[in-house]
């Protein structure tokens, strides 16, 4: 009775109504709780109301409360919605915190207790900031420069590494494409300790290590931490990682009063060491633990919904859950194939045209360089934009300076740093020796010249020194786009390109991405100056296109990042295999580790179930100048939307795999991709459909010995 009376005055006073299943999980009384939500199903309102409920029924002081979530602005937002909708049955504050921010309290205590001095290597700048450490300790081991996407790699391997609890011993283990890992982590390690004697540097990932050792090795500050907060919610609990999980099952474990709050089929921080298995054991974990599921999915149409639960039933590595939804019906889901990338903009283009308002509108992607295109063209149709990820360093890429730097050698050949930055991306066959040489003749001089003069250098060399000359003045009068696809070709960068991606270890995909990107800002230029302002101005507009937050303006995001957001319309992007779902995903999966694949059908699932009324699917056929296949995910959603529509029926078939047989898709070092029609061995011959040829013969020996056909990868 006064559990139904508290309802009441909730709905009476704040318009907040909840279901029978959201009530359940609010009056729940003692011992812990998983409390599976659905997208859309309104967890944080249930956390909110768990804790009022907390306070106001059951007379816990709100000091013994520990909320805890992900990210700082979760963790913001769920603070604003309490004061918002309870604050006037609560003036005391309530503990909404994240992960990192608790656990950096916990290691503050104990390091001021015990006298010792910390600062955090984030807020170093200039040479001893943590980028420039780490580039300097990996160029010291691997005696090669690392790249700034190579940096975002080292640096999430370290993440994973302390996330994971990874014992030192299998860090060279690692699947990660970083050489000497482990020598570098250590390096990195050692650094913290002795750069500033007397002082001991921690990283954000230290905060987390070092809280679970202090709460391992001090029993009596667990037990103050656990005395204090007798009740630990938490959010966003599919996001946690493993030292997280460790973290909060310490603090809860002497009242055993946790009420976790989450979604499996949302676990898609994997790169963090952040998987569903800790909400999957949740019952093995915790025996007597209660597990309620809210299923009505108060966000989306019916239609969606429908799609999106079955959708997501590809993955085996979860809770089986019947989300639905009593919202009025709507249009379904809407796929459109384009035969290149250009098409897909343009239709994008005119789709924000014609709506009165973009402020409920979503742009998604998997790849930050596909908001660059996008950014382009909005700008050109007068549309006004919000880039979530407008920290993103596209701009500051080494393939877009190596190009500007080949262009500004265009305007002065005498510049010998500008030649040093670039003289082993070209067929230069200049060496270091000679570079040094440079640095000490005269400036005002042609370096090619000047090489030219030298008295041991071969006939032959002197003439290619001239011609290289010849070459870079005539790149100077070029257009942007003729200069880049020179600089591509006649200038062998792609062809470099192609080694430095190798050794590296890096995408040479994305790699060629960049360079097509930048062609289509280069398209209908007059000089490089306008060609090297653009890039500036786009650079700018991202930067400055966080003031259109709050204004009518089309949201731009990754999918990682438009998790917990809402709006009326979603477009999916860039929707093709090698993308999402990415490469290591797919060749995961053909040799039946299906982990990395799970995780991808889960963020295409987050995305698809932002959108409240319109979603659309978009596809291509020809991506960043490369034949592509569309995305094996929207193959799926396409069977689901119309059964028997696509070739292989319910049966999935990897088009990705590198299959001689009738019905599978290759691609032909000449022709591109095509399908097999006709395969015989006895007769010697393969017959391909080709897209943009129609069908053509071939001996399958030669096709096979001379490597002319692979997957579509």
């Amino acid at each position: 009775m006064e559990d139904q009376r508290f309802f009441e005055r909730l709905e009476k006073e704040t318009g907040v109504a909840m279901n029978a299943v959201q009530k359940e999980a609010i009056c729940h009384p003692e011992g812990p709780l998983l409390l599976l939500a659905t997208p859309g199903a309104g967890k944080t309102t249930v956390l909110n109301a768990r804790i009022l409920y907390l306070i106001l029924r059951r007379g816990v002081n709100p000091e013994n409360i520990l909320a805890l979530t992900f990210s700082k602005a979760a963790a913001k937002e769920m603070d604003v919605r309490f004061r918002q909708l309870y604050g006037q049955f609560v003036k005391q504050g309530i503990r909404f915190s994240t992960i990192h921010g608790f656990s950096y309290s916990i290691v503050r205590r104990y390091f001021q207790e015990k006298r010792i001095t910390f600062s955090l290597i984030e807020n170093e700048q200039g040479i001893n900031s943590k980028n420039a450490v780490l580039k300097r300790l990996y160029q010291s081991i691997n005696q090669t420069i690392l790249t700034e996407d190579k940096l975002e790699e080292l640096a999430n391997a370290i993440c994973f590494i302390k996330n994971s609890m990874m014992p030192i011993t299998k860090v060279g283990k690692l699947d990660t494409k970083i050489k000497d890992l482990r020598l570098i982590y250590n390096a990195y390690e050692n650094y913290k300790k002795t750069a500033h004697p007397g002082v001991i540097l921690i990283d954000f990932d230290d905060m987390l290590s070092l809280a679970n050792s202090i709460l391992d090795e001090n029993p009596d500050i667990l037990i103050s931490y656990q005395k204090q907060f007798p009740f630990v919610l938490t959010d966003e609990s599919q996001d946690t990682s493993i030292i997280q999980n460790e973290i909060i099952e310490k603090v809860a474990n002497l009242n055993n009063n946790l009420f976790v709050v989450g979604d499996d089929d949302q676990s898609i921080f994997g790169f963090r060491s952040a998987n569903p298995k800790y909400l999957l054991d949740f019952k093995t974990l915790h025996p007597n633990a209660r597990i309620l599921m809210m299923e009505q999915n108060y966000r989306s149409t019916p239609e969606l919904v429908k799609v999106t639960n079955t959708f997501i039933s590809g993955n085996k590595q979860r809770y089986v859950k019947a989300m639905f939804s009593k919202n009025p019906s709507n249009k379904t889901i809407l796929i459109k194939s384009f035969e290149y990338d250009y098409q897909q903009l343009s239709y994008v283009i005119e789709e924000l045209k014609k709506k009165e308002t973009l402020a409920q509108t979503a742009l998604l992607y998997r790849n930050n360089a596909s908001a660059i295109n996008l950014i382009d063209h909005l700008e050109g149709a007068d549309l006004a934009f919000y880039v979530r990820d407008s920290g993103y360093k596209f701009f500051n890429h080494w393939v877009i300076k190596d190009i500007l730097n080949f262009m500004r050698l265009s305007y002065s050949d005498k510049n010998v740093r500008i030649l040093e930055m670039i003289y082993t991306k070209f067929n230069s066959y200049i060496s270091k020796q000679q570079i040094e040489y440079l640095k000490n003749q005269d400036q005002t001089k042609s370096v090619f010249d000047h090489l030219a003069a030298l008295s041991d250098l071969p006939e032959f060399r002197k003439k290619n020194l001239q011609e290289m000359k010849r070459q870079f003045k005539k790149l100077n009068g070029m257009k942007p786009l003729d200069a880049i696809r020179f600089i591509r070709k006649e200038l062998h960068y792609e062809k470099e390109l192609e080694e430095i991606c190798e050794r590296l270890g890096l995408s040479l995909e994305a790699c060629r991405g960049i360079l097509t990107t930048l062609e289509n800002i280069a398209q209908g230029m007059k000089t490089l100056k306008d060609f090297a302002d653009r890039l500036k101005h786009l650079e700018q507009l991202m930067r400055e296109s966080a003031v259109h937050r709050d204004v009518n303006a089309v949201t731009l995001s990754t999918l990682h990042s438009a998790k917990g957001l809402e709006f009326e319309s979603v477009y999916m992007l860039d929707l093709v295999d090698g993308i999402l779902p990415n490469v290591e995903s797919i060749k995961s999966a053909e040799k039946n580790k299906t982990d990395s694949l799970e995780e991808e059908r889960r963020l295409f699932y987050v995305g698809m179930t932002r959108a409240k009324k319109d979603l659309t699917l978009l596809t291509v056929e020809n991506l960043n100048d490369q034949d592509v296949i569309e995305s094996q995910f929207v193959r799926e959603v396409r069977e689901i939307l119309l059964p028997g529509s696509t070739q292989a029926g319910n049966k999935t078939v990897g088009l990705t795999t590198f299959k001689m047989e009738k019905g599978a898709d290759i691609r032909h070092k000449a022709f591109g991709i095509g399908r097999i029609t006709v395969i015989d061995v006895k007769e010697d011959m393969l017959e391909v459909n080709f897209r943009k040829l129609g069908a053509k013969q071939f001996s399958l020996k030669v096709c096979l010995e001379g490597k002319l056909v692979s997957s579509v990868l």
